[in-house]
């Protein structure tokens, strides 16, 4: 019978720490050594949900013990309540659509959404939290990658007796899994596996997230971009030169890439449609909503650089007798339903021209 929570040494343990360590059943019988653990997002964190046991030296295999039957992790080894004869070995792990720590954050690219950047894991962070290994950082410095090789106890040593005032002893370089973005992929939805930080990622303004998208990979770029909201969506797409707005639309589907169309400034769809063959512009336009293809297909009949192809159909027009206070009125009702607007338009009683602002 399992025990409340698993005991350990420390209410803190690494990743690293737990490599290879020796795994035994109820019986105290060696099952295997820890490979890996399924993580599930609890709040902003996450905590452990499944441990992956591995055995075998040559042909090595794989078994999955829900971390409810985990009744002791030390640093030492880790204990399981239940007996071989419940173990179900396997040459393949089927746990691909949910969060692996060793195939999904381990050496892999993040987004720290606190400080706006992608980051490499070199080490994970655990704490004990009643019955549940509770991640609680990423070691994203090089203690991380000293302590996995092995050497941390002798690279301290050395490193305290030149200077035991060293920021690689001192200060951890530990990111808080809170404001962590994961980018693993999943293979069903090509999204990201699990959005923890969503809240976090809406924080970023686009200017600063389109940058963070173009320091990833090409494919964690397209699931990132595909887990936003068509709003954040489309103001990174603006934000993006010619080459990278087409490359990006030869991911997406023709769905997904109509519905930001759809969403942009009309004076930047018309800007992006004027780069295309005219077939692919037909073609788009047979997708997007009838009223927006039939103001583009308008304003597209105009030569790129001429006064037409700098049209906007969004304008502030504003009577000559107004006051100031019905003025400012105008313009806000107006702003609030524009996208672009670049100036305000003073007309007479019979809406001629009389200045612009």
């Amino acid at each position: 019978m399992a025990l409340s929570y698993p005991k350990t040494d420390s209410m803190f343990i690494f990743f690293s720490e737990l490599e290879g360590l020796r795994v035994t059943d109820k019986d105290n019988n060696t099952v295997g050594i820890f490979y890996d653990m399924i993580i599930e997002p609890i709040g902003k964190y996450a905590r452990s949900k499944i441990l992956i046991v591995e055995s075998g030296s040559w042909r090595k295999s794989y078994a999955s013990v829900g971390w409810a039957h985990v009744s002791e992790v030390t640093q030492n080894g880790i204990r399981i309540d239940i007996g071989a004869s419940g173990l179900n070995f396997s040459a393949v792990l089927n746990h691909k659509s949910e969060l692996s720590l060793r195939q999904d954050i381990l050496d892999q690219q993040v987004v720290d959404t606190n400080n706006q950047n992608v980051i490499r894991v070199n080490d994970i962070h655990f704490l004990l939290a009643d019955r549940d290994m509770v991640v609680a950082h990423v070691d994203i410095g090089l203690k991380g990658i000293v302590r996995r090789l092995g050497f941390e106890a002798l690279v301290d040593a050395v490193v305290k007796l030149f200077n035991k005032n060293s920021d690689y002893i001192n200060k951890p370089r530990l990111i808080s899994w809170k404001h962590i973005q994961p980018l693993s992929i999943n293979p069903v939805s090509m999204t990201v596996k699990v959005d923890v930080s969503s809240k976090q990622l809406l924080e970023i303004p686009a200017a600063d997230l389109s940058e963070i998208m173009l320091d990833l990979s090409p494919k964690h770029r397209l699931a990132l971009f595909k887990t936003l909201d068509i709003t954040t969506k489309s103001q990174i797409f603006s934000l993006l030169d010619i080459k990278e707005q087409k490359s990006l639309l030869e991911d997406l589907g023709e769905a997904e890439s109509v519905e930001i169309l759809n969403h942009l400034p009309t004076d930047e769809a018309v800007d992006f449609l004027g780069e295309l063959p005219k077939a692919a512009v037909h073609n788009v336009l047979g997708l997007m909503e009838s009223k927006n293809a039939k103001m583009l297909s308008t304003l597209l009949g105009y030569a790129g650089e001429s006064a037409g192809g700098l049209m906007t159909t969004e304008y502030i027009a504003v009577s000559e007798a107004a006051t100031i206070e019905e003025a400012l009125r105008i313009i806000k009702e107006k702003t609030l339903k524009a996208e672009t607007i670049h100036n305000i338009y003073i007309v007479d009683q019979e809406n001629h021209l009389k200045g612009l602002t």
